[in-house]
């Protein structure tokens, strides 16, 4: 009866364990399939060693007193108490992943197939090892149980150390499948677009206009890595003549690897930020990386790179580029060198909260333009996409007609208008420190109160304090309100006291459901509130 009752509970929690795991598998899967030691993975380690103490010492009693009565089913309670701190722990929302929650892909379901093997393994030996202890004929059975729990994401890294060499198997034929796929469609016009900030906005800028004169097709979403590339190669259409591809990076030679994916014949290089500077460790490794895109397009005949002109690392990069045709753009300063001069320029340039008004100048023709983006900076990105479309043989009609059409991306900027009179500005998809303050800059452009609510900036190793600070002055010039939400929170409101800002119209809180709190007791009619950074799902 007893070993029924045993094998039954391990059952129980060998699904606990399951599910469970599935939060660290989220959080590998945004990392590659690497185990980083982030503050989501910290807190659900904390919280799985704490209770595994908790149930131990509570194991270690509670068989005493089995023994001292003589039943087994007494540490059974304890068992029931363990299962409820493990599901409270399901219920607490706080480790889990919202933006981009586990997409099961192949690999993440042979993924949870190999740990759910190997947790039932180990639960297997701990109840059969616990069981062969006995004091005066009670069984310890569970008293090993917690430490397996305790050990889940070491487990899970096991499994992807297990599975490794077949991943990679299964990497690389995906991978040739995706290049031999690209390589027979001999006529695909492929381009490459990288950048520490603004990646995104200019490749949906990018293929909405060349739908003017091509049958354009982009890299969905965020899926700018190599596994992402090839899954967006999958849904390719067959009538396609240009491909944009986003390409991030978070250490050198990413760039080339995704280069050599794709052979990208054409390039835009929107600027060189601090972005993942924990990762790549300098800024100088960062223009390395990104300029490695512009490195491949020099070995292919006719390529063509356009540098944001506005980054003093693009414009090196422009000066020491080796392609035939580089192209350097900006909406406040000009240089080209293409088969003379591409004459593009933007006059009468109006941007206010509905978007941005302006002349576009081609050559001879000009053509008054208007734009749903928000904020000056993306005219920027705007006249990088009107250059390479100029380079692609598309002419004003068709370049203004597509501008007009660009609508404004999920989570970037986006204006939202609530029934209540509220005006929320989403800029809350992991910012950079550059598009941190241009989302502040472009906060000026509404009317009314303003009121910021961030998380402040991540990833940025030994810069991070400094970038904070920094982020704080910048919002003390704006803001009336300012509401700071979690490890940041200090270093923000001190860069904000530095500038003079009254610390009443501060709000310090932990969490950003204590954000919302103060969000349906503060904002009324009028108000324009920025939510800026939320911070990544991994961190």
């Amino acid at each position: 009866m007893q070993i029924g009752v045993i094998a039954a509970t391990g059952v129980v929690f060998w699904i606990l364990a399951i599910v469970l795991s599935l939060r660290i598998v989220n959080l590998v899967q945004l990392e590659g399939y690497k185990l980083v030691n982030s503050r989501k993975m910290k807190s659900i380690k904390l919280k799985l060693w704490g209770s595994a103490v908790c149930i131990t010492l509570c194991n270690a009693i509670f068989c005493f007193i089995s023994i001292a009565i003589g039943s087994f089913y007494v540490q059974m309670v304890v068992q029931g108490l363990y299962a409820v701190v493990l599901l409270v722990s399901l219920a607490d929302d706080r480790d889990k992943c919202i933006h981009q929650p586990l997409v099961y892909t192949p690999r993440a379901k042979r993924l949870i197939v190999m740990y759910s093997a190997l947790i039932f393994l180990l639960l297997g030996a701990a109840l059969a090892v616990g069981s062969v202890i006995k004091i005066k004929s009670v069984r310890l059975s569970f008293i090993f149980v917690p430490i397996i729990f305790a050990l889940l994401p070491q487990i899970v890294a096991l499994s992807i150390a297990f599975a490794a060499p077949n991943e990679r198997r299964i990497a690389h034929k995906f991978i040739n499948k995706c290049k031999t796929e690209l390589q027979n469609r001999d006529k695909l016009i492929k381009i490459g677009i990288t950048g520490s900030f603004a990646k995104t906005t200019t490749k949906n800028i990018l293929t909405t206009i060349l739908n003017k004169g091509y049958k354009a097709y982009c890299t969905p979403s965020n899926f700018n890595t190599p596994l992402g590339i090839c899954r967006a190669v999958n849904g390719l259409p067959e009538d396609c003549e240009v491909f944009v591809a986003e390409m991030g990076a978070r250490k050198e030679g990413d760039i080339s690897e995704l280069c050599d994916i794709v052979k990208p014949a054409y390039g835009i290089i929107t600027g060189v930020g601090t972005q993942h500077l924990a990762t790549f460790k300098s800024r100088e490794n960062i223009y390395k990386t990104k300029k490695e895109l512009s490195d491949y397009i020099e070995s292919v005949a006719g390529g063509t790179v356009i540098y944001g002109a506005d980054n003093d690392m693009t414009v090196k990069m422009y000066e020491e580029s080796l392609v035939s045709n580089p192209i350097a753009i900006s909406a406040d300063k000009y240089a080209s060198r293409i088969d003379g001069d591409l004459g593009i320029k933007a006059n009468n340039i109006e941007c206010d909260s509905s978007g941005l008004k302006f002349d576009l100048t081609i050559g001879e023709e000009t053509k008054p333009c208007v734009c749903k983006l928000i904020g000056r900076h993306n005219l920027n990105n705007i006249l990088l996409c009107v250059a390479m479309a100029v380079r692609l043989g598309l002419n004003i009609v068709q370049i203004v007609g597509g501008i007009g059409e660009v609508q404004p991306i999920e989570h970037r900027l986006q204006t939202i208008e609530l029934p209540t009179g509220i005006t929320i500005v989403d800029d809350s998809y992991n910012s950079n420190v550059e598009g941190a303050h241009l989302a502040i800059e472009t906060l000026k452009l509404f009317k009314g109160r303003k009121i910021v609510a961030t998380q402040g900036l991540v990833e940025m190793g030994a810069g991070q304090e400094k970038a904070n600070f920094e982020l704080g002055e910048s919002i003390a010039g704006t803001a009336d309100i300012a509401i700071l939400i979690g490890i940041n929170k200090e270093n923000i409101r001190l860069g904000m006291l530095s500038e003079g800002f009254c610390d009443k119209n501060i709000y310090l809180v932990e969490h950003l459901d204590n954000a919302k709190e103060l969000f349906s007791a503060m904002l009324k009619k009028g108000d324009v509130l920025l939510l800026q950074n939320d911070l990544p799902d991994n961190y």
